[in-house]
């Protein structure tokens, strides 16, 4: 799907393991209405020679296919993705995800029509395992609130406002993972850094720093989210020690750190919310989806599992405190 005459469009997709969902994900790539794609499938050192047949069955245009010998890290596998990618800009698909048809056509056009445009993120729809929309049931197993759609995040926002809409929780935020950035941008700015979750995160935030980002309703990204899906089968204390690195990550990563001399008032603001950003997320699945998992104590002790930050724990000292009195007061009409 080739037309020099508009920006090229690298699409990459990552395999490791897992191709049950791939199909999916590469009709939903065969589909778009964009005319200069170059599909990138890279496999991480677990699939055999049947991949390549299985993309070409499902993808019937020209595509390019990568192999690691042998597995590496998936921050490394997505930057080994940024450095193969030839196109002008990048879009990240995880195997078991799909975009809409009109996908890559709203995305490109709206990046290509601002320079100042750091990132542009896709309308996010769930759908569970099966690819269907996600139930009431399914929902209680899974991190996400309920999205409003009558909240949606405004077409273009400065740096800040796009942090604080992020972290508001009721916008069209659920992921990064899948955007559209100016491929060589991504990589100046360090790619995708080294930590077990939240790299995706990571390049969002540094894409925006002292730029626009623009939200494009038209174009949906179809996650797929379930329980046994990569991130949301973790442990809490996998995830406490993954939100222990994205806190270092904000102290330490040489864009962030290069920003914040820059703009030495707006940096705190943003440096706060991210921070609170990531105990929200704990919080919420600390209440929620492992709430349901554990038992009692286990999940009881899984509430101190982040590093000290005063925000979380005043609010879990708190809440633990109105549940206690709470039980209490069901106790004493129990035996009234």
């Amino acid at each position: 799907m080739k037309n020099e005459a508009v920006p090229s469009v690298t699409v990459a997709i990552p395999v490791y393991k897992r191709m049950q969902f791939l199909p999916n994900a590469l009709r939903s790539v065969a589909a778009q209405d964009y005319p200069n794609i170059e599909l990138l499938v890279s496999d991480n050192g677990e699939n055999g020679p049947e991949l390549r047949e299985l993309v070409a069955e499902h993808y019937p245009h020209p595509f390019s296919l990568r192999r690691n010998d042998t597995t590496v890290s998936m921050s490394r596998h997505f930057n080994q993705l940024v450095e193969t990618a030839t196109g002008d800009f990048f879009v990240l698909l995880c195997d078991d995800d799909e975009i809409g048809p009109g996908f890559i056509s709203c995305l490109a056009e709206v990046r290509a029509a601002d320079p100042e445009i750091g990132v542009v993120v896709p309308h996010v729809e769930l759908m569970n395992e099966s690819g269907g929309p996600v139930t009431a049931e399914e929902e209680r197993d899974l991190p996400y609130s309920r999205l409003d759609p009558d909240r949606l995040p405004p077409s273009i926002m400065t740096c800040l406002e796009f942090v604080r809409l992020w972290v508001d929780g009721r916008r069209q935020f659920l992921t990064f993972v899948t955007t559209m950035a100016r491929t060589h941008e991504v990589t100046s700015l360090g790619g995708y850094p080294d930590m077990p979750t939240g790299d995706d995160d990571a390049v969002a935030l540094r894409l925006a720093l002292g730029r626009k980002v623009a939200f494009c309703k038209e174009a949906a990204f179809r996650l797929r989210a379930y329980g046994a899906s990569e991130g949301l089968a973790m442990s809490p204390w996998e995830l406490a020690s993954d939100i222990k690195v994205w806190l270092e990550f904000l102290d330490s990563d040489p864009a962030l750190r290069a920003f914040a001399v820059e703009n030495p008032q707006e940096w705190p603001e943003i440096r706060r919310l991210m921070a609170e950003k990531a105990w929200r997320t704990y919080r919420h699945r600390w209440k929620t989806m492992y709430r349901g998992r554990l038992p009692f104590l286990e999940w009881l002790r899984a509430g101190f599992a982040l590093p000290f930050i005063p925000e979380y724990y005043r609010w879990l000292f708190g809440y633990l405190l109105r549940q206690g009195l709470s039980n209490t007061k069901r106790m004493v009409r129990g035996r009234a």
